[in-house]
């Protein structure tokens, strides 16, 4: 008769080992967090720049001048956007925005005779992601461009 085995991969596995599976997937677990925890900020930003040009959109619907509500727009984004960037030919971190934009960057085009009258916002804008542990800076592009309906809203008779 023999006696049983004991180093079965099973009896290592009971007594704490570590497989390649789990190493795998503590590996892919890890990764994922260090992007999230990397990218969060830059699509969270995106999503408040996409808040402001809508805002704005909303505010054409009354407004009809739109070289200022342009301007407005640009201004608000470069206040409401300013993070931590490298500073140029320095290994520095200086404030700035991260949607630094002129007006002529950005296309406002509104269709007033158009059925709806709409107005599309479209531009680009580069910034800069940090990832952090590695200090390593890397650019990426993020584009808007939404379109609107400049309809006057009907609630109905007035109270």
């Amino acid at each position: 008769m023999q006696a049983p085995a004991t180093s079965t991969p099973r009896a290592a596995l009971a007594r704490g080992g570590v497989s390649w599976v789990t190493a795998l997937l503590l590996l892919l677990v890890v990764g994922g967090g260090f992007l999230a925890w990397t990218w969060t900020p830059v699509w969270m930003m995106h999503l408040e720049v996409k808040h402001v040009v809508r805002d704005y959109m909303n505010r054409a619907v009354k407004n009809r001048s739109d070289a200022i509500l342009l301007q407005r727009m640009v201004d608000e984004l470069r206040k409401r956007t300013v993070q931590e960037m490298p500073a140029e030919d320095e290994g520095e971190l200086v404030e700035a925005p991260a949607v630094d934009l002129a007006p002529v960057d950005v296309l406002w085009e509104r269709d007033a005779e158009g059925d709806p009258p709409t107005l599309r916002v479209q531009f680009e804008y580069t910034r800069p992601v940090r990832y952090p542990l590695l200090d390593r800076w890397t650019e990426v592009t993020l584009e808007i461009d939404l379109t609107g309906d400049l309809t006057m809203p009907d609630w109905g008779l007035s109270r």
